[in-house]
């Protein structure tokens, strides 16, 4: 949700030229992926959207949403200038503002759920701990950031570095195989006990012992595929005649992983109770082939049409500020429409128009905030 925008040096003025005529693709891919965050939270924290087929299958691609927020940092930043200053700058400012409004949220988010602040969990919380107390956990998000910042200058030491860019490259591909093969194990378990009637093993769960990352392991692997973005680009374009022939291509593949994961989280609604989600959804090998189909579509976006433009633009460029900001309105929200008993589990449509209005409210606040002396340090990456 945070990217550095800098001059690119002379051995990458011509990629970033071209990432300059591709930023309005970055800023769709932005306004997609919180509008898609927001939706989901909405979704669990009002209570309005029905549970059916088809609103879980609108839910289903909700989670591609943070991968494409990893993908269009690792974009931005593997392809830009690095100074160890400034990055370390960046890092320490984005700790003061997480911390700033961790400490904003919890009273104003305790008032909207009516519960008491448990002050023996707060110091835990401020250092990146859980609170269970009210719904804070999103600031995980922000965690992983981190995570991904603090290593950040051995990953673009690599990257700008011919023969490290081929091991970043290895590494990321075993990493993640690591990671999606538990998933995929755990699906294949549950599938194959399901319909055997037998308990099957997960042969494949030891692997993630050699997952040194842990937690966040599949955010790296995001981000860093995001930032070989045009390596991607480059290897499609050898092998399809064409861009239309491509895009096809990366539209069929997306439905195709859309439909998959959504076929895989009706039997899991069936198996497990789950609704409106996907279970180890971010660490699904499906999700990562939709972020990245996905994400390789918008790249090529040069343009947003006219009348779209100024909106993508406010969003793509305050997402940060709408990702803090939409749970206090997604409650408020839910306390209106409860208080005067309006669109209570109402179609889907009169909820994604919530949801947007949410998100448009969210960037006003977020730009009006980005102009006021000190306070616009919290809404500025």
């Amino acid at each position: 949700m945070n990217d550095l925008r800098r001059a690119a040096p002379p051995e990458h003025a011509a990629r970033h030229r071209v990432h300059k005529n591709r930023i309005a693709g970055l800023d769709l891919a932005k306004s997609l992926a919180i509008f898609l965050v927001i939706f989901v939270h909405y979704i669990f924290y009002t209570g309005f959207v029905s549970d059916t087929a088809l609103n879980n299958l609108a839910s289903t691609f909700s989670v591609v949403g943070v991968p494409l927020f990893f993908a269009v940092n690792g974009y931005l930043l593997m392809n830009s200038r690095f100074s160890a200053d400034k990055h370390l700058h960046k890092i320490l400012r984005m700790v003061f503002i997480l911390l700033a409004w961790k400490i904003i949220s919890l009273p104003i988010l305790s008032a909207l759920m009516r519960k008491r602040i448990d002050w023996k969990s707060v110091p835990q919380y401020l250092l990146g701990g859980s609170y269970d107390v009210v719904p804070l956990g999103y600031f995980w998000f922000i965690n992983a950031l981190l995570a991904i910042y603090i290593v950040f200058p051995i990953l673009k030491t690599a990257y700008d570095d011919p023969h490290g860019k081929r091991y970043l490259a290895y590494v990321t591909i075993v990493l993640g195989a690591l990671i999606f093969a538990v998933t995929l194990g755990d699906n294949a378990k549950d599938i194959l006990s399901s319909y055997s009637g037998h308990q099957v093993p997960q042969v494949l769960a030891s692997i993630s012992q050699y997952d040194i990352l842990g937690d966040y392991g599949y955010a790296l692997v995001y981000f860093v595929a995001g930032g070989y973005g045009h390596d991607i680009a480059a290897w499609l374009s050898r092998h399809f005649s064409s861009a239309r022939a491509k895009n096809i291509c990366l539209s069929f593949v997306a439905l195709l992983a859309w439909g998959l994961l959504f076929t895989l989280q009706r039997f899991q609604a069936r198996t497990k109770g789950i609704s409106f989600d996907i279970e180890s959804g971010y660490q699904n090998v499906l999700t990562f082939i939709l972020a990245i189909a996905l994400f390789q579509l918008f790249i090529q976006v040069r343009k947003v049409p006219s009348g779209l433009s100024a909106i993508v633009t406010a969003i793509g460029s305050n997402t940060l500020g709408i990702y803090y900001l939409h749970l206090m309105l997604i409650l408020v929200v839910r306390d209106m429409v409860l208080h005067f008993h309006l669109f209570y589990k109402a179609p889907m449509l009169i909820n994604l128009v919530l949801v947007a209005a949410i998100v448009l409210i969210a960037a006003f606040i977020s730009w009006v905030g980005g102009k006021i002396p000190l306070f616009r340090h919290l809404f500025i990456g």
